[in-house]
This record gives structure tokens, C-alpha cells and sequence, in this order.
């Protein structure tokens, strides 16, 4: 994945597509991965490239935090959802898909809490995040 230069913005669309996992990005400028490169060319980036780690998102505005995506599903921010975690209701939530349900979230810390039951790895840790008040 690469930023869009801007003298292509008819490619916009094209190119905030992570060649490497097959995925849509959104919001390129506020999702991160480790493939990431600056580049004068980058439909020259990435062919044959292994993924490495997760991509992340800028999750719920809590400093300057970033929360993983759930595989190839970007998790979605500012939504009304009840967290699936405490069952609190909020307007400005998060919201992902997961086996083909949508998940909600109050927080950046309930998000990762719940996606490191779904994933195995020791280096996303929920200490850096915001624990919600208690309902």
C-alpha cells in the first residue's frame, strides 16, 4: 500500500488497495502496515511481497493510538453500536465484521480486548489504551 500522488487522483480508488492481502483501504492516510512505502511509483510496490504484521487503523481518537484490523476487515469508528464487550450504547463506537457479523465496540481498549480472544499475538497489548468508565 501506497499514498496516491497527487497528480493521480482519477487512481485514488486504484491505488488505496493493499496489493499484498487483497484489501480495500478506506481511509489510506489514517491506515498503517509495515509494508508501507513512500514512492514515486507504486504500482511498482508490493508485487510478490509477503505481508508483514497487521494493518492498522487509528481506531477512537485516544491520543494517538492505532488498533489492528480483524484479518482484511477494516474496523469502522464514530458508529452507533452496543458494545458486544459491556453492552454499553454509544453513537461514537466501533464497528467490525467478523465471520459475517458486524461487532460492536465502545472503546479502543474493548475492541482489542475482544480481537486478541480471535487472534494470537503478544505484541498488541490493551495497556496502551484507554480503559472505559465503568456503566
Amino acid at each position: 500500500m501506497v499514498h496516491p500522488h497527487s497528480d493521480r487522483h482519477d487512481r485514488f480508488g486504484e491505488l488505496s488497495h493493499c496489493v499484498i492481502r487483497d484489501a480495500n483501504i478506506t481511509h489510506p492516510f489514517w491506515t498503517y502496515c509495515r509494508n508501507f512505502r513512500h514512492t514515486q511509483h507504486p504500482e511498482e510496490l508490493n508485487c510478490g511481497e509477503a505481508p508483514r504484521g497487521w494493518i492498522y487503523a487509528s481506531g477512537l481518537f485516544e491520543g494517538y493510538v492505532r488498533i489492528p484490523w480483524n484479518g482484511n476487515n477494516e474496523p469502522y469508528v464514530l458508529v452507533s453500536v452496543e458494545c458486544s464487550v459491556c453492552g454499553r450504547q454509544t453513537q461514537e463506537g466501533i464497528m467490525v465484521e467478523h465471520e459475517s457479523m458486524e461487532i460492536g465496540f465502545c472503546s479502543n481498549y474493548h475492541y482489542v480486548q475482544w480481537w486478541k480472544t480471535i487472534h494470537e499475538d503478544d505484541s498488541i497489548d490493551t495497556a496502551h489504551f484507554e480503559i472505559p468508565p465503568e456503566r
